[in-house]
């Protein structure tokens, strides 16, 4: 099998009749789509008593509830989760450097600013 950038080039041998032949498909390449970019400002929590979670799943434990206010630092997204660590100890007493996963409609994107 040859691969090119747009498209899969097949070739395939065919039995036919006793006499061999061959053919080239030209067969489109899977699409890889890159993952959204991060907001480059931030999130900000959505919601009081959010969970946050040991895995990005409801059914992983929860580490603790975080609520309006608490300062987090977004690196990842997994499906409809955000990995997330603490910037600051949470209202709710969760340490701060903490790791977990927080459910995406629970965050909202923080507006940036801009100094002049």
């Amino acid at each position: 099998m040859i691969f090119s950038a747009a498209t899969a080039v097949v070739s395939v041998a065919v039995l036919v009749a006793g006499a061999a032949t061959s053919a080239i498909a030209a067969v489109p390449a899977p699409v890889v789509r890159a993952a959204a970019p991060l907001n480059p400002c931030g999130y900000d929590v959505a919601g009081t008593n959010v969970n946050l979670r040991s895995g990005p799943s409801t059914s992983r434990a929860s580490l603790g509830h975080l609520t309006r206010g608490d300062l987090i630092d977004v690196d990842r997204k997994q499906g409809g989760w955000y990995r997330v660590a603490l910037s600051e100890r949470s209202r709710s007493g969760i340490r701060a450097g903490t790791v977990g996963w927080v459910a995406e409609r629970y965050l909202t994107p923080s507006a940036c600013m801009q100094l002049d």
